[in-house]
């Protein structure tokens, strides 16, 4: 379950919606406005469609931050039906909630090196390159839908592409000092 407690918002509120990367973000300790996470541990994109009334629609965002996909490519969901559920969160939004901001967050790198450290099961199928490529598309698809794209890999990664090891407890998941690196770039775009 997410960390909201089925509270109804009514006046204006950011949402961030996404999986576990989401959900381990503690967002009342980086900024001082009214943030609700809607992120659960292990989400796919199907599931945050699934659960988009419930988690996005009812608390009447003013913004929503969405970052979703990494879970998809673990499991080898193709990327084209990622990019198709992608959209339909995004249309969903702008058909319930039309004066909502849309965020879209690129995938983050990964480091594949601080997951054979700890023994940390994830899908070796796919590397960083296949997230970058990916998340070109996902920009692709974030003009064509008219909301706005935050390239998160380049300000995570280091000069081999991979997931900075000092911002990863595993290789996926973030420490204090990459959801500090998250928060100075998603700050700009909470203040506008």
């Amino acid at each position: 379950k997410n960390k909201n407690n089925n509270k109804y918002y009514l006046d204006e509120n950011i949402v961030f919606f996404g999986d576990s990367l989401t959900y381990r973000y503690d967002l009342n300790k980086y900024f001082k406005y009214k943030t609700i996470n809607s992120g659960i541990n292990a989400n796919i994109s199907i599931d945050l469609l699934n659960r988009i009334e419930d988690d996005v629609y009812k608390y009447n965002p003013s913004k929503v931050f969405i970052l979703i996909g990494i879970n998809d490519l673990n499991r080898n969901h193709t990327q084209k039906e990622m990019l198709e559920n992608t959209k339909k969160i995004i249309d969903g939004i702008k058909k319930n909630r039309k004066y909502a901001q849309i965020y879209v967050q690129s995938l983050y790198p990964i480091n594949h090196d601080k997951m054979d450290d700890i023994d940390y099961d994830f899908n070796r199928d796919f590397n960083n390159d296949d997230i970058i490529k990916y998340n070109i598309k996902l920009m692709k698809l974030c003009i064509q839908e008219h909301v706005t794209f935050i390239n998160m890999f380049k300000p995570l990664a280091d000069k081999n592409k991979n997931l900075r090891k000092e911002y990863t407890v595993d290789g996926l998941h973030l420490t204090k000092d990459g959801y500090k690196a998250v928060t100075k770039v998603l700050s700009s775009y909470i203040k506008k």
